[in-house]
């Protein structure tokens, strides 16, 4: 027998999982998941981690899995919309019982080796023995836990950079656009280099990022909500982990706050549209050369120099 909310010892929730959404299509599709009332929505993300030695790495895809949740089962006209929009992507629907989703979350969250002797430990769990720097993190809704490819990219340059440069980070700025839980401005503290800004114009972003400041007790991040096209002092490295269509439309201002010989690191690129970026971005500003370019799983990481 099927329970419904209304004869449930415990409330209940409905989930739609939706498979095979093209990755160029999620943006609509989670509109119109939204159109239809949905409560939220998230992505079904693979990892693999042999152990702690390790960090967790996302198990490329070429289709996008969604789960969508709802207070109560959609209307007919929901799957409807889907079906009209993409017929190819397969939905199914489920019941569940209500959880406490963020104690739930926490479970698969566990310490990792972000780069170099830096791991991320969340907040909630001791740091483990062996473990020499710590960045303590408790993600909230914003952005940032270091298990993403495009967030280890970032990491892996501000790394680099600053083990190239040990006598000189110490002077140099850094801007942290976009900085989310402020994970890549606490690495940067960590690796040396004498101030860090934090520009965030998400409220929720930004409050979680002060509280990440906090936990590890930085002394030299701001976390700021000044729009980076007001923003008029210049920095030595700018860290840009974004995705490309918006990095294109930030160039001119991304290329504005970089000194003269400053490093831009730019971290959200995917593979399939690396071309369209490298054409719109790398090669419409004569002003810079790539440093490097990596890729890790579908995700592209430019570093370049801004060299007049």
């Amino acid at each position: 027998m099927t329970t419904t909310p209304e004869s449930s010892a415990n409330p209940t929730y409905f989930k739609v999982r939706l498979s095979h959404v093209p990755r160029v299509q999620e943006a609509d599709v989670t509109d119109l998941c939204f159109d239809h009332q949905a409560l939220g929505l998230s992505e079904v993300l693979g990892f693999t981690q042999p152990d702690l030695t390790y960090e967790p790495s996302l198990r490329p895809r070429s289709m996008l899995e969604l789960e969508v949740f709802f207070e109560k089962t959609p209307e007919q006209s929901f799957f409807d919309d889907m079906k009209n929009f993409n017929s190819m992507i397969q939905v199914r629907t489920s019941e569940e019982e209500s959880k406490d989703w963020l104690e739930e979350w926490k479970k698969g969250f566990v310490p990792f080796k972000l780069v170099g002797p830096v791991w991320v430990v969340p907040s909630w769990i001791e740091k483990p023995s062996d473990v020499e720097i710590e960045i303590k993190i408790d993600p909230g809704m914003a952005f940032g836990t270091g298990t993403h490819a495009t967030t280890k990219m970032a990491s892996y340059f501000i790394y680099k950079l600053a083990t190239e440069n040990k006598d000189s980070v110490g002077d140099w700025a850094v801007l942290d656009v976009g900085t989310g839980t402020a994970i890549l401005a606490v690495l940067a503290e960590h690796c040396g280099y004498g101030f860090v800004t934090g520009v965030e114009i998400d409220a929720e972003a930004r409050r979680k990022a002060r509280e990440n400041c906090e936990l590890n007790k930085t002394k030299t991040i701001e976390i700021t909500d000044k729009p980076l096209d007001e923003i008029k002092d210049q920095y030595d490295v700018v860290v840009a982990n974004i995705i490309d269509g918006i990095l294109i439309r930030l160039k001119k201002d991304l290329l504005k706050v970089l000194k003269p010989g400053g490093h831009l690191f730019l971290t959200g690129i995917l593979q399939e549209r690396d071309n369209h970026f490298f054409d719109h971005f790398i090669e419409a500003s004569p002003e810079i050369k790539v440093v490097r370019r990596i890729q890790k799983d579908e995700w592209v990481g430019y570093w370049v120099q801004k060299v007049h």
